[in-house]
Formats: structure tokens, C-alpha cells, sequence
């Protein structure tokens, strides 16, 4: 019986490794690409637990996705009156309400809810203080 021993190859070695590196980093990706498509708040004017000097003249929020503007709320959380304005879609990421007239010194919270395509509705709130009148 006649055995023929192939060298070894290190470039088909190699070449067998990084086809198994390409393959699982795309596996990877893959497996995160849900996670990172989900529908969250990534900023907002003012920030929240900002010290402003004056009151804003609008609240601004900005999204992972881009939310659905005829489900979405924006309020202060703790007045009685309602001091922002309609609520506007501003680019594909982001909503924004005017604010109706000075906001007092002290704090303030904005409650906030939306929705976007993923289906999943998040709500959050941001604080932030107003140091002195205008």
C-alpha cells in the first residue's frame, strides 16, 4: 500500500482561518443588529439634569428611529397648564414642542412617549432647572 503525505500548506491553513473569522464577525453582527434597532431616546435639548440659565424656548428630543409623531407626547410632568406648543416632527429622528411664554426659576420635568416602527413604545422624563428669569 502506497501512502502519498501531502505537505503542509500554510497558506490553505491560513485561508481556512480567516473565511472562519469572516464568517463569525458577520454572525456576530448579525446577532446585534436586533438589539440596535430597537426605538430609544439618544439626546435631548435641554439635557437632562441641565442648569440653564433662562428658560429653553423649546424641548427637543432625539431617536434611535424615527418616531411616530401621531402616537407621540410630550408634557410637563407637574403643571397644571399646558406650555409647549403642538409637537413637531423635526428631521426623520426627532420631535420638538415650542415653549409657550417663560418657564419659572426652579425645576422642571418633561414626561415623554413615542413609537416607532419596531413596534415597541418606550416612555422616559427629563429634568432640568432653570436658575433666574429672563
Amino acid at each position: 500500500m502506497n501512502h502519498m503525505h501531502q505537505p503542509f500548506d500554510n497558506q490553505s491553513r491560513g485561508k481556512g482561518t480567516l473565511s472562519g473569522f469572516i464568517a463569525l464577525s458577520i454572525l456576530s453582527l448579525l446577532a446585534a443588529a436586533p438589539a440596535a434597532g430597537h426605538l430609544r431616546l439618544t439626546s435631548s435639548v435641554p439635557e437632562s439634569d441641565a442648569a440653564l440659565e433662562r428658560s429653553p424656548d423649546e424641548i427637543h428630543l432625539w431617536f434611535s428611529l424615527a418616531p411616530e409623531l401621531a402616537i407621540s407626547r410630550i408634557s410637563f410632568s407637574c403643571h397644571d397648564t399646558d406650555e409647549l406648543g403642538d409637537l413637531q416632527a423635526g428631521d426623520n429622528y426627532s420631535l420638538y414642542a415650542e415653549v409657550l411664554g417663560d418657564l419659572l426659576p426652579g425645576s422642571h420635568t418633561i414626561a415623554w412617549r413615542t413609537s416607532s416602527g419596531d413596534g415597541h413604545p418606550i416612555r422616559g422624563a427629563i429634568s432640568f432647572s432653570i436658575l433666574s428669569a429672563r
